[in-house]
């Protein structure tokens, strides 16, 4: 007796995959991309900078400009001031990269023994400026004057006081 083998059964053919699955994820990729562009770009013209290298010679000089305002409207009475102007020195950012700093000098002229006096009437132009000594004559003081602007005053002889805004190392 002989059996016969059964006949061998055709193997089920891949069913195709609905036109609106096959193009979900073409359509998800391009949303999320499309997002990332869209947040990339907004943020870039509206976050602030979060590093000094950011930023630029011309937005320091702006902010120096506006210190120097606060700083020249409260000269004591009887003082005088000299206004250096700006100073550009060449620095290095990176390896690969140059940079400036930027340093505007104002000279504080006033009678001798007046610069205690004088450091506390410029200091007090500047909201949270912080004076040294804490306790008694003031020798100098240091105010962050935002947009990585440093502000610094001290007595640099008799009768006269010193205030350099140093803008540190930035794109030219």
């Amino acid at each position: 007796m002989t059996i016969d083998a059964p006949a061998p059964e055709a193997a089920p053919q891949p069913q195709p995959k609905p036109a609106a699955r096959r193009h979900l994820w073409t359509v998800l990729v391009t949303g999320w991309a499309l997002l990332l562009l869209v947040l990339a770009v907004w943020s870039a013209r509206n976050d602030p900078p979060s590093l000094r290298d950011q930023t630029t010679a011309a937005s320091a000089k702006a902010t120096i400009e506006e210190v120097v305002g606060q700083v020249t409207a409260r000269v004591p009475a009887g003082a005088t001031i000299q206004d250096k102007g700006y100073a550009e020195k060449a620095c290095s950012l990176s390896a690969a990269r140059d940079g400036v700093s930027v340093v505007r000098t104002l000279i504080v002229s006033g009678p001798t023994g007046g610069e205690s006096a004088m450091i506390e009437a410029l200091a007090s132009a500047l909201p949270d400026a912080v004076t040294r000594p804490a306790d008694g004559p003031k020798e100098g003081f240091f105010y962050d004057a935002g947009n990585y602007v440093a502000v610094r005053g001290k007595v640099s002889g008799e009768g006269i006081v010193t205030v350099d805004l140093n803008s540190g190392c930035r794109v030219p």
